[in-house]
């Protein structure tokens, strides 16, 4: 694998993705500007087949590609393999959500009693999304970079084209839900079809059971599994929990529920303007887990420092970028907001003062948080899960415990507080734990060095040919 031509392929089709992603986010809100409490319905909507997906993985994602390039098991056999898996027990863990949001949920909170018609399309996207992820892992693990990647183009450049149109089939307003909920389930079918035919030549595609790789592939890959839960969980909790346990002063009823509504959209805004640091590590994080697996522990010792402390500077100078273009941003979309729909003020009434501390109180976590994402990497590529997982529970732990603390009374800012510190936590304990595994210092980590500019040169001048070669 020629590694960083690679990086820099993946790195510029994650870009597309981020666009493509943030655009969408982006027109949801605006059409929606005005009803926050459906904008954060359908924030929570969106989130619920990702979690069921995360949950039912099994580890099967992360152990095909290590067994697969170190040449342990045939790739025909485990395309079969998790094949069976992602559409039995995918389907297994749809019908559990399906029960949990009609029957659960309601008995905990009877206000926020779920519509079949939503729940149902919704948790029925588990199995073809664990389908597509197993099958494009096999892409990866074949050293199929470039169709990997561009699988993610695809379902980030499908979304808002079908949303938009069960939008509009819906009558617009109250619709969204609709369009989020008939959206995901689409560009899930869509995208299984799509990787189907990427691999023809590769694998079959025929669902068998094969129980000596099931065995040694779960045995690997729970603990990776975990990790991975967690890892979401710990992006995602805070707008679960926030719902359940914020309380909005002076209001009760209907109006109380669409507050809490509101404060999860104006949440997820903030989350995802923070988390926009994280793309450079996401975009090399599968890539680097199947080079790390590939190589020996002494050539994965050189490599990772380098990318740790090269995302720990992108995420700071992405962050002051952020910062610094944060009001400009809201500036412009009143502007559009008004040309569009007679009403510039909403975000500066509505969102900004929510979302501008929001946002400021999570920049410090998700900066610190990429380092933990490269060093993972590392760890479980070489076998360490164990430190992988409390590093997980351990900001897992943390986040629940200072949620409920403080989302009660703070909201969204609340959130945002627990968030930064269980991710400081997290970071602490991985820059602790990775020199003690046979790792580089947590200096030689997170502090640039004078050599890691030729690396900056080398990506930025690959980039800049493959943009001049495709103009």
């Amino acid at each position: 694998m020629n590694f960083r031509r690679w990086v820099v392929f993946s790195f510029a089709m994650h870009i597309v993705v981020i666009a493509l992603d943030k655009g969408a986010g982006l027109v949801l809100t605006m059409l929606l500007a005005e009803n926050a409490d459906y904008k954060g319905y359908a924030d929570l909507l969106t989130t619920l087949p990702f979690i069921l997906m995360s949950v039912g993985n099994l580890g099967l994602a992360t152990s095909l590609v290590y067994f697969v390039r170190r040449e342990n098991y045939d790739v025909q056999k485990v395309a079969e393999a998790t094949s069976l898996v992602a559409l039995v027990w995918g389907s297994f863990i749809a019908l559990l959500g399906m029960a949990v949001m009609l029957f659960l949920v309601p008995w905990l909170r009877p206000d926020w009693s779920a519509q079949p018609w939503l729940v149902i399309p919704l948790c029925s996207c588990v199995p073809f999304l664990l389908l597509s992820s197993y099958l494009n892992s096999i892409q990866l693990a074949t050293e199929r970079v470039r169709d990997y990647n561009l699988m993610h183009v695809l379902g980030s450049a499908t979304f808002l084209p079908l949303f938009l149109l069960f939008y509009w089939l819906g009558g617009g307003g109250a619709a969204a839900a609709q369009g989020v909920v008939l959206g995901r389930l689409s560009v899930a079918v869509l995208m299984v079809g799509a990787v189907w035919w990427m691999l023809r030549g590769v694998v079959k595609v025929r669902p068998r059971l094969h129980l000596d790789f099931l065995r040694k592939g779960i045995a690997f890959g729970w603990k990776a599994n975990v990790t991975s839960v967690l890892s979401y969980l710990n992006h995602r909790l805070d707008l679960l929990i926030l719902p359940f346990v914020f309380v909005p002063l002076g209001l009760v009823g209907q109006a109380s529920i669409g507050a809490v509504k509101a404060e999860v959209a104006f949440y997820s805004l903030a989350v995802t303007l923070a988390e926009l640091v994280w793309h450079f590590p996401e975009a090399l994080r599968d890539l680097f887990f199947s080079k790390v697996a590939g190589e020996t522990h002494e050539q994965a010792r050189k490599v990772t420092p380098v990318l740790s402390r090269m995302c720990l500077a992108v995420a700071v100078i992405g962050t002051l970028l952020l910062i610094a273009g944060f009001w400009p941003l809201f500036g412009m979309l009143g502007v559009i907001h008004g040309w569009l729909r007679g009403n510039a003020d909403v975000f500066h009434t509505g969102w900004l003062p929510t979302v501008w501390p929001a946002f400021l109180w999570l920049a410090p976590g998700t900066v610190a948080f990429t380092v933990v994402k490269i060093l993972q990497n590392d760890l479980a590529a070489r076998g360490h899960l164990n430190a992988c997982m409390k590093s997980g529970a351990l900001s897992f732990v943390t986040m629940i415990a200072l949620d409920v603390l403080w989302i009660p009374s703070g909201g969204a800012i609340g959130a945002a507080q627990a968030s930064t510190v269980a991710y400081l936590v997290a970071a602490a304990y991985m820059l602790w734990i990775y020199p003690r595994l046979g790792g580089a210092s947590a200096l030689e980590c997170i502090v640039p060095q004078r050599g890691d500019m030729q690396y900056v040169r080398e990506i930025a001048s690959g980039i800049w040919r493959k943009l001049r070669r495709r103009g």
